[in-house]
């Protein structure tokens, strides 16, 4: 009988995700456990000093990091951000919204995502 951490392992293994807002406390949490199961992971965050954090943190499974800084309050900047990563990686598989900071970053990252093509989505 398989555990659920070999299930859940062989089902990320190979993903592409998207946090955005992976630098900050939450956003880091869950970028470390995207990486902990053999995901790529891309992140958005705002200062070079938080993503080098991150990656430290990320010892060995760094190499399967990236990190962007965008302005996800621009939905231009995030739209092409979006497609940038999905033409890159051929797929992109989720998106984890970790943006803190009050209504306006969650509000204009989620209408870009509800008006974005499934043609990036695998």
């Amino acid at each position: 009988m398989e555990s659920n951490t070999t299930s859940r392992e062989t089902a990320a293994a190979g993903r592409v995700v998207l946090v955005a807002g992976g630098t900050g406390g939450l956003g880091r949490a869950v970028s470390l456990e995207f990486l902990k199961e053999d995901t790529h992971v891309v992140v958005t965050y705002r200062k070079q000093e938080e993503f080098d954090a991150l990656k430290n943190l990320a010892g060995g499974n760094g190499l399967r990091l990236e990190g962007y800084r965008v302005d996800v309050t621009d939905e231009a900047e995030a739209g092409k951000l979006i497609e940038g990563v999905a033409a890159r990686h051929g797929r992109l598989d989720a998106m984890v919204n970790t943006v803190g900071g009050g209504t306006r970053a969650a509000s204009n990252y989620g209408n870009w995502i509800r008006r974005s093509s499934t043609k990036c989505w695998r």
